[in-house]
């Protein structure tokens, strides 16, 4: 008979348990239908932004990789304001800050283990809006022909004969 009593006193719990997750879910209906929304108008906003940036602003660019990497970049961006946005809108400050440290971590690591790969990455990246220049002309000097060494080092400049 004490058992009855026990799994009947846990099955009450259990329903109240179950009845206050549905009264708190029913008062959060609203903020999580705003967050959808925002994260969605988010979603929106940098696919059409990225757009924008890459038919209008990027007109000086020519290297289509280029014109990918900064309209991916933005669209990453916007879309990850959003989804600390819908965060926000749902109350859920300890998420929003174990995810915003959890980014700066994963960051920190990212960039101190690739720091060399980034490092030629972004000096590719800059050297790509950079005019042409041609730097080597064939020349005669001499009895020699090859390349004139005008404006490079020594080292990596050979005359062929």
């Amino acid at each position: 008979m004490a058992e009855n009593l026990d799994l009947h006193n846990a099955l009450e719990k259990l329903v109240e348990k179950l009845s206050d997750w549905g009264d708190a879910l029913i008062l959060k209906l609203p903020n999580l239908v705003l967050a959808i929304l925002a994260f969605v108008a988010f979603w929106f906003a940098a696919k059409h932004i990225s757009k924008f940036i890459r038919k209008v602003l990027l007109k000086k660019v020519g290297q289509e990789s280029i014109k990918n990497i900064i309209e991916k970049t933005v669209y990453i961006i916007i879309v990850s304001v959003g989804f600390f946005v819908a965060l926000g809108i749902l109350d859920l400050d300890k998420v929003l800050t174990s995810v915003l440290a959890s980014a700066g971590i994963i960051g920190l690591a990212i960039g101190l283990a690739l720091q060399g790969t980034l490092n030629n990455t972004f000096s590719g990246i800059i050297l790509s809006f950079l005019p042409r220049v041609r730097y080597w002309r064939l020349g005669r000097y001499q009895r020699f022909f090859g390349k004139d060494c005008r404006y490079q080092l020594e080292k990596y400049c050979h005359i062929a004969k």
